[in-house]
């Protein structure tokens, strides 16, 4: 009878990961608008834990060269420090994750996706206990464009993040309990910090958040610019910084980037002068702007507001709100560029 009931608990042990993959792959190819699969799981019991081995999620019809998201390896487990205080939470690190986030081509059709409600089904599955610590240990997060005109390839690597307290777990009387911070390396050598604060309890969540992106080499951002505008960077570097609050759906905050030692060549054919002799004489007028320039340090400073509501029941909440930022962000950087082209024309000028 014992033998037999070790036997039993043995067959269990040896199934039980086949068990747990197979409900993880189901898990993630119900999410709309993707596929995807994981190649394995390991068990650890002993610590109330398990690993996922590279997971891998595809966009419906997209790339599978550029897939949304791979995941190397992934542990889930019980906090044990909340344990024992009487609370039963989890913790997830993630090793290496990459997304990749690929604008779609025109006239793709892009009905169904995943919304906020969708991630936290799958997440809920995956982790059925609430989560109270998130870490991203040397991620990668990348944007890509094939559409456009060069292709765009834009990145934040060596990514570092780590979400504490997601569940209010502390002994907390703070209206903002969670603290998240990260940091990583952009395209051009850029440095990113960001620290935030929030209440992820609400199903609309309340946050503060403090963004830094600093020491950026504009001529890596061309191939975007030029998708974009029409200018053409030979030379300067990008600061670029962010403060955002979100409370009760309602979002404040500015975006101020700086530009230092920028030299522009507007390089699109203007419709009056021949390309070329356009291209030299923009190219003149930044040499002007450059003399005439007798500071040591050439910067410039544009603030672009953000506000607005995203209470809107008809709307994904996090989409809205990370597509905000996005134009925020890209309307700031374009306004800057503007402005700087601006200055060098008025310089020039004021030497004919």
């Amino acid at each position: 009878m014992v033998a037999g009931v070790v036997l039993l608990l043995i067959a269990v042990r040896v199934a039980l990961p086949y068990i747990v993959k197979n409900y993880v792959n189901k898990t993630l190819d119900e999410l709309p608008g993707y596929t995807g699969h994981v190649a394995d799981i390991d068990l650890h019991l002993y610590r109330g834990a398990y690993t996922i081995d590279d997971l891998v999620l595809v966009e419906e019809n997209g790339n599978p060269r550029f897939p949304f998201l791979r995941i190397p390896q992934t542990d889930l487990s019980v906090e044990w420090k909340s344990l024992l205080k009487g609370e039963l939470v989890g913790e997830v690190v993630m090793a290496r994750p990459t997304m990749n986030i690929v604008a779609a081509p025109d006239g793709a059709d892009t009905a169904q996706q995943a919304t906020q409600d969708d991630w936290t089904k799958v997440m809920k599955d995956l982790m059925p206990i609430t989560i109270n610590r998130f870490v991203v240990n040397n991620g990668r997060v990348a944007y890509l464009d094939f559409k456009a005109d060069p292709n765009v390839d834009m990145y934040i690597e060596r990514m570092q993040l780590v979400a504490l307290n997601l569940a209010n777990v502390e002994d907390s009387t703070t209206a903002l309990p969670s603290a998240v911070t990260a940091s990583g390396r952009s395209v051009g050598g850029g440095q990113l910090k960001v620290d935030m604060r929030g209440n992820f309890l609400k199903k609309l969540p309340d946050l503060d958040m403090r963004l830094q992106l600093t020491g950026v080499d504009l001529t890596s951002l061309n191939d975007i610019i030029k998708a974009n505008g029409k200018f053409d960077v030979e030379r300067g570097r990008l600061d670029m910084y962010s403060k955002v609050t979100l409370t009760d759906g309602r979002l404040d905050g500015f975006v101020k980037p700086f530009l230092e030692e920028v030299k522009i060549l507007n390089w699109k054919k203007d419709k009056k002068e021949d390309g070329f002799l356009h291209a030299a004489k923009e190219a003149v007028i930044g040499l002007f702007a450059e003399a005439a320039e007798n500071q040591k340090r050439d910067q410039i400073a544009t603030q672009v507001p953000i506000s607005g509501s995203i209470n809107d029941p008809d709307t994904d909440t996090w989409t809205t709100f990370v597509n905000v930022l996005r134009h925020a962000f890209i309307d700031a950087f374009n306004k800057s560029l503007e402005d700087e082209a601006g200055k060098a024309r008025e310089k020039a000028e004021e030497k004919d």
